[in-house]
């Protein structure tokens, strides 16, 4: 029985010494510490099981993975700014918006194209396929119109033109003569093409005396002034006199015919005759800033304090206006008041005041020359 019991020890003791060698050998072998829960999930990274994080959780974990102190408070901060940041900024803001409008002016880099008004007309000739359009066949003035406009634009005969229009309108009374405008604006159109501005001045006088406040009477009556003046290259005291009473008394005139445009502009109702008249309006406002130069002109283009210098400034105050900053002959017309400011500027002279403000020779001379620049630019389109 002894001997039994120590073979069976003995082929025990074989197989648990064949199954300790099959288990891996591993050096150091002291007993691992057991890591409690927390610690477990922190080292494989698992996050707290909710939807949304706390504060002051991303700030634990961000200090277990062993960010900077100053990084986490930057980040603190960065999830609520102040009420004061926010109205800072908003300051800030409108301060350089206010700052870009005042410095970087819209008309300074997007300027309207420059048109050319040309001289005042009632438009294309009349002919004969138009009369049923005029419902008026049967009007003399009619007639008389479609034989001067074939005349001039067809066969190119402008004298006997002006004569067609001189024998009729001689032979129309006065109290007529508002009926027959149409035929009176083109003999004005006429007179002013073939350069006699005499002729011109005296219709148009005569014109005015009965209808003060029509647009192109006022119109043409100061072109032919203007144009009459313009030939004169020296004057006498007397004539400067003389010529500075007329060009005062046509101003008058043209400021009574721009106040009746307006009124009338107030009473219509379509956007193309509103048009029509705005149109009107702009080529009077330009006669009369030729005139306010021309009174400059006579007084020598004085500068500084001498009271000319007013009528200087008016005109550039038309000039300038927005309805008219964009034409050519308003641009020109500041060209030529510009090169005569600049002609008499010594150089001892820091500033000038021009247009009750104190302008450098620089700026006057840069504005001079972008003036220039847009009309070359128009010419070339």
């Amino acid at each position: 029985m002894t001997d039994v019991l120590s073979v069976w020890l003995k082929d025990n003791a074989m197989d648990s010494d064949q199954n300790k060698s099959q288990l891996p050998v591993k050096l150091n072998s002291a007993p691992a510490q057991i890591q409690s829960g927390s610690e477990v999930q922190t080292g494989l990274g698992f996050l707290p099981r909710t939807d949304s994080i706390q504060l002051e959780e991303k700030i634990s974990i961000a200090r277990d993975e062993g960010f900077s102190p100053l990084a986490i408070e930057l980040a603190m901060g960065s999830y609520e700014t102040p009420a004061a940041y926010k109205l800072l900024l908003f300051i800030l803001t409108i301060t350089a918006a206010a700052l870009v409008v005042f410095l970087f002016p819209a008309n300074r880099f997007f300027k309207p194209k420059t048109e050319d008004l040309g001289t005042m007309t009632i438009g294309d000739p009349v002919i004969a396929e138009s009369q049923m359009q005029l419902k008026v066949f049967n009007e003399p003035w009619l007639k008389v119109l479609l034989e001067m406009d074939r005349l001039y634009f067809r066969e190119g005969k402008l004298t006997e033109a002006i004569q067609v229009a001189e024998s009729n309108l001689e032979r129309i009374p006065q109290k007529n003569w508002e009926s027959w405008k149409k035929v009176h604006y083109r003999y004005w159109e006429l007179l002013a093409d073939a350069g006699r501005s005499l002729a011109l001045k005296t219709a148009t006088s005569a014109y005015l005396q009965t209808i003060p406040e029509d647009p192109f009477g006022n119109y043409y009556s100061a072109h032919a002034f203007l144009a009459a003046v313009d030939r004169i290259r020296s004057f006498n005291q007397e004539t400067r006199q003389a010529y500075r009473q007329e060009a005062q008394a046509l101003i008058r005139q043209i400021d009574r015919a721009c106040n009746a445009l307006i009124a009338q502009t107030k009473m219509l109702s379509t956007n193309e005759k509103k048009a029509t008249l705005r149109d009107l309006y702009q080529r009077l406002r330009l006669q009369q800033a030729k005139l306010f130069v021309l009174i400059w002109k006579l007084g020598g283009y004085r500068e500084d304090s001498h009271p000319d210098v007013v009528y200087r400034d008016k005109a550039l105050n038309i000039c300038n206006r927005d309805e008219l900053a964009h034409l050519k002959e308003a641009k020109k017309l500041k060209i030529s008041i510009y090169t005569h400011i600049l002609d008499r500027w010594y150089w001892f002279e820091g500033q000038q005041v021009i247009q009750d403000a104190k302008q450098k020779r620089k700026t006057l001379v840069e504005e001079l020359r972008a003036l220039q620049k847009e009309l070359n630019d128009a010419e070339k389109l």
